[in-house]
């Protein structure tokens, strides 16, 4: 065996490298400080390779690894899956799998889909016959419905003067409640301000200010909830939902507002929670109330849940830390922080979109027809008027205009009575009891008979409106088929079963 030692090996010219046409084979080791080589066959590599600079690989058909690959940009597999180096996303044409091994995409091998969030989509088919319907526990969340108000003065509808009585319903089934107050307010369904994609709002006005509040003065909007409509809160149970209240609000008078859900079943259950309105432009507020372990609501008509929108609270409710758990029912602590927005005639404050639903995400104001909203408040409030409610107007023998609209049909009862009665479609919460009863009369054929007719003596059930008509005069014995029908434009009939 032959053995070269040189220092350097040049080529003949001694200008450049050397050139070995038939090749060179090494078994030892060659190290070189740097080397500019093309390599146009294959190169297999034992060991490890150790780059201190970039690799750049062109036109390159295939990579097998069984480690990590970096990218700069996006990865192609295939034709259909893109891997997103910068946004980690991966787009596919489709997938196959039941993504059980996938950490947080929430998709079961029974084929489900399971999320917190908001799922959004271009359209849903459900093949379980499930709907996203009735998620709102209010009624009238969108104020559209307001029988009682006095429609003489304004399209809008209002009542005014409000805060004389505990008691002032004003947009149906949504109560302004009063205590000690000598402050005074309107109640309007407003057309003229409300948020992008409604109608209308509720606007509530201060007329008459009261700047100095009593310990035990309070006033604050409520809806009440029946049983019914309450039981899948699971309340009481280890399995017991969260609340998520939302609503649009705005308002003249800046700074904290309470909202507090109270529960009526068995024993005074509360939780408060408050919000900050800090300018005067539309915004939607979303509160979260906890789940309620304690105390099962009853599946019945009664008021399970009561719902507050706090707006002057004295320091018997404005005091200590705000009630941010559920607890039985203080009045400490169930307003702290509410401002007074009775201290100024200018105050005026709004709501629209108002909803309550299971779970702690707030989804979008759910959408009911208008004829929807009205059968859901005349399950607790109906009222007739000629010329408003779909009443129309005839006029009579006695050249005195009468209403064609027949509120009741009846017979006689005596000589100057008659009972009469009507179908309850659908049926309201309780027997109603007849809360106005004015310019009405009784008829039978052609005749009107006209003498002070009343109601008296109620013995309705929540299908079915009965009570005595008493007339003050006397009725003919040759007919017992009698009308109930409106003497004046102006008469008015309304019958009432709130909770």
């Amino acid at each position: 065996m032959s053995r070269i030692r040189a220092n350097t090996i040049t080529n003949q010219n001694a200008n450049g490298a050397p050139n070995f046409p038939d090749g060179i084979t090494v078994t030892g080791v060659v190290t070189a400080t740097t080397t500019n080589q093309n390599i146009t066959g294959d190169l297999s590599v034992t060991g490890n390779v150790g780059v201190g600079g970039t690799l750049t690989y062109e036109d390159v058909t295939n990579i097998d690894s069984v480690g990590i690959i970096t990218a700069r940009t996006d990865v192609l597999v295939g034709s259909t899956i893109k891997l997103g180096a910068s946004s980690g996303i991966i787009t596919a044409t489709s997938f196959r799998g039941d993504a059980s091994q996938m950490t947080g995409a929430g998709l079961g091998t029974d084929g489900s889909a399971n999320t917190s969030g908001i799922v959004t989509a271009a359209s849903f088919v459900s093949t379980a016959g499930q709907f996203f319907a009735e998620r709102n526990k209010l009624i009238n969340g969108e104020f559209r419905i307001m029988q009682r108000g006095d429609v003489a003065s304004s399209t809008d509808q209002e009542l005014s003067n409000l805060g004389s009585s505990s008691s002032n319903f004003t947009a149906d089934h949504w109560k302004l409640y009063c205590q000690n107050t000598s402050a005074r307010f309107q109640a309007r369904r407003f057309h003229g301000d409300h948020p992008d994609g409604f109608g209308n709002s509720f606007r509530i006005s201060c007329t008459t200010a009261d700047t100095s509040i009593a310990s035990n003065e309070e006033v604050n909007f409520t809806q009440s909830i029946e049983g019914f409509d309450t039981q899948d809160f699971a309340k009481g149970t280890s399995s017991a939902k969260q609340y998520t209240l939302s609503f649009y609000a705005k308002s003249t008078k800046t700074g904290t507002y309470v909202c507090r859900l109270l529960g009526r079943h068995n024993t005074n259950r509360c939780v408060s929670a408050s919000y900050t309105i800090s300018d005067t432009n539309w915004n939607r507020y979303v509160i979260t109330f906890p789940a309620d372990t304690s105390i099962v609501d009853n599946s019945d008509a009664t008021e399970a849940l009561r719902v507050i929108w706090w707006l002057v609270a004295g320091s018997a409710v404005n005091s200590g830390s705000l009630q941010t758990t559920w607890t039985n029912s203080t009045d400490t602590g169930a307003a702290t922080g509410q401002v007074n927005f009775a201290d100024s005639t200018s105050n005026i404050f709004y709501l629209a979109g108002c909803q309550l639903e299971v779970g702690d995400v707030a989804t979008p104001f759910e959408r009911r027809k208008y004829v929807r909203d009205l059968q859901d408040c005349q399950r607790y409030y109906r009222r007739w008027r000629p010329g408003v409610d779909g009443v129309t107007s005839y006029q009579g023998q006695s050249n005195t205009t009468e209403s064609a609209y027949t509120v009741a049909y009846g017979m006689n009862k005596d000589a100057d009575d008659a009972y009469v009665q009507r179908d309850l479609i659908p049926p309201m919460n309780h027997a109603p009891t007849v809360e106005t009863f004015n310019a009405l009369r009784l008829s039978y054929g052609q005749t009107m008979v006209d003498n002070g007719t009343t109601a008296q003596g109620n013995f309705s059930s929540n299908e079915l409106l009965y009570f005595n008509v008493d007339n003050e005069g006397s009725l003919p014995n040759d007919t017992n088929f009698r009308r109930l029908i409106f003497k004046l434009d102006t008469g008015d009939f309304a019958i009432e079963a709130e909770i």
